[in-house]
C-alpha cells in the first residue's frame, strides 16, 4: 500500500503538471455542445487564429521532423483538393469511382518508385503505423496457412520503428529484437541467432527513426531467402527520399524490390512526398501474399464483408490530396527536395563530427542526424534543453544510447549552416555551465531507474492528460 500511495501521488501530482502544460494555449474553451449552433464566421475567425497558433511553433524552421514542407502556397493547393473529396468514402467504390481510381494510382506509382514489378501490389493506409501493422498481420496469416505455424514470432533490430512492437502486441506475435552493429545498423550474426522454426519474417529499415541508419537489405534478403520467411523494409521515414537519392547524386546501396527477398516495403507520403497526414503505404512483392493482410467476413448479416487494412470507411480526402501531391512534384520535384534535405543532412553530420565535444551517434546517410557529448558529466539532453532555450531548437531526445537527433526536413534544412553554429554555441554553454540546463536530462537519468510498470504509468498519465477537454487554465502544479 505504501508503494501504490506514493505511485499515486506521484502520478496526481505529474497530471497537474501536464494539464498545467496543455492549459497553457486554450482558445475559447467548449465543454458542451452549443445549444444555438456557432455563426460559420464565428467559427472561420476562431480557426485563423488556431491556426495560427498551431503555425508558430515551427514557422522559424527549427524543430525536428514533424513538418516537412512548410510552404503555405503547397498547403493551400492541397487544401483545396483535400476539400472535394472531404466526405468521400474509399470504401464505397462504386460511389466514388474516381477517387478508387486515385486510391489505386497512389499505390502503384508508389510501387513504381519502389521497383516493382507487375506482382508487385499494395494498399493505401492511414499511416506508418498501420502499414507496418498490415504487414505484420500478412506474414502472421501466410505463415499459419501456408506452415501451420500458430506461434510466430518476427525477428527486429532493437532500433525498429515501435509499431512492430505495436504489431506483435495486437496480433501476437511474439518479437526479437537484434542489436546494432558500431554503425547502429542491426547487427546480422545476432540477428541470424534469433531465426528459428517459428519465425515468420526479419525486419530491416531504411532509414530507422532514433539515428537515421540503413541496414543492410542485401545481407537480411540472402537470410531470408534462406530460410524462407519474409523480409519486411520499412521505408516510412525515409519513403520519398531513399527513391531518388541516386539521381540526386548520393549513393545507397539496393534496398528495394529490385533486392530478390524483399517481400513488403512501407513508405509515408505524408512525410516527403508533402501529402497531408493519414497517408500511407504498404507494398507486397505479390498478390497472394497481400491476400493474407485481408479481413473476410462471409457470414455477416450485413452481407459479405471485406476490408483491405484496418479501417473499414476511410477519409477520401487524404486519398486525392496524396494524388495531387505526387503528381505536382514528380519525379523531378522529389530529386531536387531530396538533393536540398539528404544534402542539409550530410553537411550537418559532417559538421558534428568535425566539432570538439559531440560525436555522430550511427551512420547517418539519409535525413537524420543523432549525437552525443564527450564530456564526462555532460548530458546530451542538457545540450537539447540549452539548444531550444537559447536558439530556439527543438531536437527529439532518444535513449539506449542516450542520444539526441535531428530530422531534417525542407524548412529545416535552409538553417543548417545555423544549425551548426547554435550547436557549437551550446556545446561551450554547457561545458561552462552543466547545471544551468538539467530538465530533460534529469528527467531520462531518473528514468533510467525506474521500472517499467512505472514509466508506463506516467506515459499512461500523459495520455489522460492529452485527450481531456480543459474548460480553463488550469493552476501551476505544487501551487
Amino acid at each position: 500500500p505504501a508503494v501504490k500511495n506514493k505511485r499515486d501521488k506521484e502520478m496526481s501530482g505529474q497530471l497537474a503538471s501536464f494539464r498545467e502544460k496543455f492549459g497553457q494555449e486554450l482558445t475559447q474553451p467548449r465543454m458542451r455542445l452549443p445549444e444555438e449552433g456557432m455563426p460559420e464566421q464565428d467559427i472561420l475567425s476562431l480557426m485563423v487564429e488556431r491556426k495560427e497558433l498551431d503555425t508558430k511553433h515551427w514557422k522559424d524552421g527549427k524543430i525536428t521532423g514533424a513538418v516537412y514542407h512548410g510552404e503555405q502556397k503547397h498547403y493551400d493547393f492541397i487544401a483545396q483538393v483535400f476539400g472535394k473529396w472531404g466526405f468521400a468514402n474509399p470504401l464505397h467504390p462504386g460511389i466514388h469511382p474516381a477517387l478508387r481510381q486515385m486510391d489505386s494510382e497512389v499505390v502503384r506509382m508508389v510501387v513504381g518508385m519502389y521497383n516493382g514489378g507487375d506482382e508487385c501490389c499494395g494498399a493505401f493506409t492511414t499511416g506508418g503505423t498501420e502499414s507496418i501493422l498490415m504487414s505484420i498481420k500478412a506474414y502472421r496469416d501466410w505463415a499459419l496457412a501456408e506452415k501451420g505455424i500458430s506461434d510466430p514470432n518476427i525477428v527486429i533490430c532493437n532500433t525498429a520503428h515501435a509499431a512492430f512492437d505495436k504489431a506483435g502486441k495486437y496480433f501476437n506475435v511474439f518479437v526479437k529484437h537484434a542489436r546494432t552493429n558500431d554503425d547502429m545498423q542491426i547487427d546480422i550474426a545476432h540477428m541470424r541467432s534469433l531465426i528459428d522454426g517459428n519465425t515468420v519474417a526479419i525486419v530491416g529499415s531504411c532509414c530507422q527513426y532514433s539515428h537515421g541508419a540503413v541496414d543492410d537489405i542485401e545481407e537480411m534478403a540472402k537470410v531470408a531467402l534462406r530460410h524462407n520467411i519474409g523480409l519486411h523494409v520499412d521505408c516510412c521515414l525515409g519513403g520519398f527520399l531513399v527513391p531518388f537519392m541516386e539521381q540526386a547524386g548520393f549513393s545507397l546501396k539496393p534496398f528495394d524490390f529490385r533486392v530478390k527477398g524483399v517481400t513488403s516495403i512501407s513508405c509515408d507520403p505524408h512525410k516527403y512526398g508533402f501529402a497531408p497526414k493519414g497517408s500511407s503505404v504498404v507494398m507486397f512483392s505479390n498478390k497472394a501474399l497481400r491476400h493474407h493482410m485481408y479481413c473476410y467476413l462471409t457470414q455477416w448479416s450485413g452481407g459479405i464483408y471485406a476490408t483491405p487494412t484496418m479501417t473499414g470507411s476511410r477519409a477520401g480526402g487524404p486519398v486525392a490530396a496524396t494524388w495531387a501531391s505526387m503528381c505536382k512534384f514528380g519525379v523531378a520535384g522529389y530529386v531536387e527536395t531530396t538533393r536540398q534535405i539528404v544534402g542539409a543532412c550530410r553537411k550537418i553530420s559532417e559538421g558534428v563530427r568535425q566539432m570538439e565535444g559531440v560525436k555522430l551517434i550511427g551512420k547517418p546517410e539519409v535525413c537524420v542526424v543523432a549525437f552525443t557529448t564527450t564530456k564526462e558529466g555532460i548530458s546530451c539532453y542538457s545540450l537539447a534543453d540549452c539548444m531550444q532555450k537559447k536558439f530556439g531548437w527543438e531536437l527529439a531526445s532518444c535513449q539506449n544510447p542516450p542520444c539526441v537527433h535531428l530530422a531534417l526536413t525542407l524548412p529545416t534544412s535552409k538553417n543548417a549552416d545555423q544549425f551548426l553554429l547554435d550547436l557549437k554555441e551550446s556545446v561551450k554553454v554547457v561545458f561552462e555551465d552543466p547545471k544551468g540546463f538539467i530538465s530533460t536530462a534529469g528527467m531520462y537519468g531518473m528514468a533510467a531507474s525506474l521500472p517499467s510498470s512505472f514509466l508506463e504509468d506516467a506515459a499512461a498519465t500523459y495520455l489522460d492528460a492529452m485527450s481531456e477537454a480543459i474548460s480553463s487554465v488550469p493552476a501551476k502544479a505544487g501551487a
